[in-house]
């Protein structure tokens, strides 16, 4: 049985997994990466070699500044970013120099499963914020402020993973201002952000910079590929200033100096901004493809709201199958994903599931969801809320 804690891959050739949230390898720009990498070494300083200032070189910080601001995000400046080793790295270094073990955490009642075990790992009490189409609905959360004392707020604003739904920009206005009455950290997880297939752009928490109780996550690991391993932390300079009295910060310095001189040639020769649109492209088609596949094959035995970005089709079974369970003969028939309870804490998920588009190509995404169709028609007439017979 697959457990949350399973590292997965796509490499299996006998199985179309959609629990994997990583880009197909043609999704990875791998021979710019590679041109761009040698020339970045070659004419890296020395500096590129050794330690680095540990808030990430100030050239590189302001080239990642002009980039944001250049897609939406108002108001970045170098000194309110932090160099990452990607976004699970950040999430771990806020909770060392943010939490004590015991401090509750609010989290979406649909969540990204191994942030919840990170924070799991520091010894915090989770408790869920309901949501819905427009994201962390607010009447939950004022409830939940009248019985806790929260040290931190978990979102993921955009293109939401599991659920691949957006924040509203009402919402994010009114997180913003209930951090500041009541005096806890909003970590806002803006690993999709860039990924919108629309026009539109779409609203940021970084907007709300330079509040003290607002840190955004960003990461090159979608747009870029995730073995960079970089990512950044953008915050007011007073939480900057708690992160890097941490102890290994200051002694090793930046946690991902070569790799960020390798990017910094992305972002001075636009290359990334040049590739983002391709990959929005590409992303797009997968999500149309996945949406047609539902349509075609799940229609009648689920619901789901068809992303706009991201990676992510959250589905809700409408008979009462445990897709935990079931995950072990939907894997006999050639496909896997992510079960729902995987994404909650304290809810009852156990009829929902994450698909994702990212790591496979249209012909596949369509035949591996024919395969969960058939999958689920194969299931126990009892396990589907038929009557029984």
């Amino acid at each position: 049985m697959t457990s949350p804690l399973t590292f997965e891959r796509a490499d299996n050739a006998d199985l179309i997994n959609f629990a994997v949230g990583q880009p197909s390898p043609d999704l990875i720009p791998r021979d710019q990466i590679q041109a761009l990498a040698s020339q970045a070494l070659t004419q890296a300083p020395d500096t590129a070699f050794n330690y680095g200032e540990p808030q990430g070189e100030p050239e590189f910080r302001a080239m990642l500044a002009d980039f944001l601001s250049q897609q939406g995000q108002a108001a970045t400046h170098p000194e309110r970013l932090f160099l990452t080793a990607g976004t699970s790295q950040g999430l771990e270094l806020i909770c060392e120099r943010f939490t004590q073990p015991g401090d509750v955490i609010f989290v979406e009642d649909r969540s990204y499963f191994l942030a919840l075990q990170i924070f799991k790992d520091h010894g915090l009490n989770l408790v869920s914020i309901e949501s819905d189409e427009n994201g962390m609905r607010i009447d939950s959360l004022t409830a939940a402020l009248d019985q806790h004392c929260p040290t931190l707020l978990y979102i993921i604003p955009s293109f939401g993973n599991p659920t691949g739904v957006c924040l509203s920009h009402d919402r994010q206005i009114a997180i913003t201002a209930l951090s500041e009455t009541f005096d806890f950290l909003v970590v806002a997880d803006e690993a999709y952000q860039l990924l919108n297939f629309a026009q539109d752009r779409v609203p940021t928490f970084s907007n709300a910079l330079p509040f003290d109780r607002v840190i955004c996550l960003g990461t090159f690991s979608k747009v870029l590929a995730p073995g960079l391993r970089l990512g950044w932390i953008e915050a007011s300079p007073s939480i900057l200033a708690r992160l890097l009295e941490s102890g290994w910060i200051n002694s090793g310095g930046a946690v991902n100096q070569l790799t960020s001189f390798m990017v910094k040639a992305w972002l001075e020769t636009d290359a990334l901004a040049a590739h983002l649109p391709k990959l929005r492209a590409q992303l797009s088609l997968r999500r149309d493809a996945m949406d047609t596949a539902l349509k075609k094959h799940l229609d009648d035995t689920a619901t789901w709201i068809t992303p706009e970005g991201g990676y992510f089709f959250w589905i809700s079974l409408t008979a009462p199958l445990n897709t935990l369970t079931h995950l072990v003969k939907a894997r006999e028939h050639g496909v896997g994903y992510q079960p729902g309870d995987f994404a909650s804490v304290g809810s009852d998920y156990a009829h929902c599931l994450r698909l994702s588009f990212a790591a496979y190509p249209p012909v596949a995404i369509e035949r591996g969801i024919e395969r969960l169709a058939a999958s689920l028609a194969a299931a126990a007439p009892q396990s589907l809320g038929a009557p029984s017979k």
